[in-house]
Order: C-alpha cells, then structure tokens, then sequence
C-alpha cells in the first residue's frame, strides 16, 4: 500500500470506526453518525469515546467523594445530560434506554458511596467509575443506530480486552483478547456492533482503563483482532496539520503520512492521535485515515508503511514546552563503559521519563531532556548514582537548564 489509492473505504470486509467525545455531544450528532458508516457491506465497528466532558466529570465526581466532598449535584448533573440525550434517541421506549442508564446511574451513586467511605478497593472502583462514560455512550449510539433490531450488536470492551500495566504503558494480552474477542462474536453473529472505548479488564477481571485519550488505543486493538481492511477516527479536524494553527496560521493538512513520522508527530505533541495508537495497526499494516466528522467532504490524513509526500523532507512541525535539560559532563567519563547505562538506571528508578538524549562523540557529556516538573527528582537521582566520580572530580555536578521546548 503505497499511496492513498491503494486504499479501499468503499467496501472493506471489516471497518472501524472511532468516534470521539466532539462528535458524541448531543443526540442529534449521535444519529449523524450512521451518515459516516458506508453501506455496511462488510463487518462495522464503531468504537466511542464518552459524551464530550464526561471522563473529567467522572474523575472530579471520583476525587470529591474521596476527599468527602458534596458530590450529588454533579452526578445528578452527569445523570440529567444522559437521560435527555436517551429521551430523544428512544422517546417511545423501545430501546429501554432510560432503565438500563437509571440502573448505571444507581451503580455509580453506591461507587462513590464507597468512595466516600474510603473502601479498601477504592483504586478499582475509581477506574470502575473513571470508565462509565464510554458505557453510556455506546448505550446511546447502538440506539441511534437502530438498536439490536437495526443490526447493531453492542460490545462491552471489559468482556474481551484484558490489559496488563506495562513500563511503556499499558500492555495488552493479545492471545487472551482475541480467544474472548472470537467466542464474543461466535455468540453474536451479526455483522456491526457498537464498542465502547477507552475501557477494558485486567488479568484478574477488575475493570481499569487504557489511560486517557485512550479510545483511539481501542481502535487500534480492536482494528488488530478483526484484521481489519480499514481503521477511521473521526475527529473535529480535518487531519493531521502541518504545525500548531495557533502558531502557524497558514499550517496546512497532511494528506498523508507513514506510521513512522505519524508516530513521531504523535510523541511530540500532536494531539490528533494517541501515541500508543499506530502500533495495532502497524503490525497488520492496517492503513488509518484521520477525518473530521463535522466536515465528512474533507479527505483526512491517510496514515499507512509509505507516504506520498515522501520526497517532502519535512513533513510538519510541532512543540514540546515545559521540559529541562539535565547534563553529566566530566572528563572520567571519556571511554568508560557502563556511564550511559548508570545514568539512565538512575532516571529510572525515580520514574523520570527521557524525552530526548545527546552525547558527544569523545564521551565527555551526556544530556538529557525531561520534563521540567521532573527536573530536580532527575537531578538528585543521577548527582547520587554518580557521587562517586563527583567526589573524586572524575565527573562535575550536574547541570540543569530550565526552560526549553523541543522543536
């Protein structure tokens, strides 16, 4: 697949669609969706994120309960939001809409009870809740997609997706997953389903979650298990930009780009996509496009191995802010073995992520750039693991320098 051509939207034996919490604001948007989908000639998964604001309404209603904060009126807020949207989706009841989000509802007030009560499990039952909103929106959209009896299966992510934490995030149990994914779609023989994002299980079946903005990471898996023809995330954007159009007015959309300078973009701080997103789909050679919902004209950003605009050097532009410099310098260094390996086991061990790393090339100095909010704790690790050389001047204190963007 070398070029947007070679990629078929019109009739893929297996689809999937992701939507996020911009194009999930209202009832009315929920119904557009079924505009989006193509004919259905093959398998449709549309995989949502929560209504726009929920997940951090469900993390604040979380933090208030188990700081014993007064958190009814929002949850009768969050409640009402819902129940007007199930009203207008199944105003005659057929769906059952308002009982199975009332029961959802009732579940979530005996959570943060227990949150309130400071329960011993409250970490799962803060991811529980942290969750929900992605349950209730999948609720809403098979509706205002005709329901089980329009064809539309609804998938509960928790039953099929099991996770593990992982150093570089979290981690998926691709073996277990797809054995559940398959016996999940052996009982449910229709073609399309709704699927909630963001959510899933861990080994010993306690709900958690891929993180936030983590729905496109769903996508990707579930893209993965079904060996999909074609993944869409639908978005409020046309695509990928060229640069930050609040820095760069003039910045343009990507027509196109290879999941390796996708996933540089995403790492650096483009938003459009999560950076855990591309390797799912990467794997199977999955081609991606990026399109917006609010303009489904626009063609997107195709994301698949090789771009068009590969003779194009530069492909865009983008800005990490509020980082530091951290830098070990000192001539005892100069050809010593194991001096990169002990700084960086340093920065390890106290949880301070590498952004970037330099080293010249007579060994005199390493520098590495972190987070600024990570710049002392980085700092004191590596001043300890290397107080040895310090005292004996075989290396120089360490040197911070605060304030930089990486470009």
């Amino acid at each position: 697949m070398s070029s947007a051509s070679s990629f078929n939207e019109s009739s893929p034996r297996c689809h999937v669609h992701k939507f996020g919490g911009s194009s999930l604001d209202d009832a009315a948007q929920m119904r557009a969706i079924a505009g989006l989908l193509g004919d259905g000639a093959g398998m449709r998964l549309v995989v949502v994120s929560a209504m726009q604001g929920t997940t951090n309404a469900l993390v604040a209603l979380s933090s208030t309960a188990q700081q014993g904060g007064e958190w009814a009126p929002a949850w009768d807020s969050l409640r009402q939001r819902h129940m007007q949207a199930a009203a207008a989706l199944d105003g005659d009841g057929g769906f059952g809409l308002h009982g199975a989000l009332a029961d959802d509802f009732d579940a979530l007030r005996h959570d943060l009870d227990a949150l309130a009560r400071h329960a011993p499990d409250s970490d799962p039952i803060s991811a529980r809740v942290h969750g929900l909103g992605e349950i209730w929106s999948s609720r809403l959209v098979q509706a205002a997609l005709g329901g089980e009896s329009g064809g539309w299966q609804r998938l509960d992510a928790r039953e099929v997706l099991i996770v593990h934490p992982g150093e570089m995030g979290v981690g998926v149990d691709w073996d277990e997953s797809r054995r559940r994914f398959a016996q999940w779609r052996a009982r449910h023989p229709g073609r399309d389903a709704v699927v909630t994002g963001y959510v899933a299980s861990d080994a010993q079946g306690q709900a958690t979650t891929l993180g936030r903005n983590g729905s496109d990471f769903s996508a990707a898996i579930f893209a993965n298990l079904c060996d999909a023809d074609a993944l869409t995330i639908w978005t409020d954007v046309d695509g990928v930009l060229s640069a930050d159009p609040r820095l760069v007015p003039d910045a343009v959309c990507l027509s196109s780009l290879s999941y390796a300078e996708a996933c540089e973009l995403a790492y650096f701080g483009a938003k459009v996509l999560h950076p855990q997103t591309l390797a799912p789909v990467q794997s199977r050679g999955i081609p991606l496009r990026i399109r917006n919902t609010h303009r489904p004209q626009a063609p997107g950003t195709l994301i698949e191995a090789r771009s068009d605009l590969e003779g194009t050097p530069v492909k865009g532009l983008s800005l990490v802010r509020d980082l530091a410099v951290l830098e070990l310098a000192g001539n005892g260094m100069v050809g010593v073995p194991g001096t990169a390996e002990r700084l960086f086991a340093a920065l390890h061990g106290a949880g301070v992520s590498v952004t970037m790393i330099s080293q010249g090339s007579s060994e005199h100095s390493i520098c590495c750039i972190v987070r600024a909010d990570q710049a002392e704790r980085g700092r004191a690790a590596i001043a300890a693991a290397f107080a040895d050389a310090m005292a004996d001047q075989r290396t120089q204190a360490v040197h911070v320098t605060m304030d930089i963007c990486v470009l």
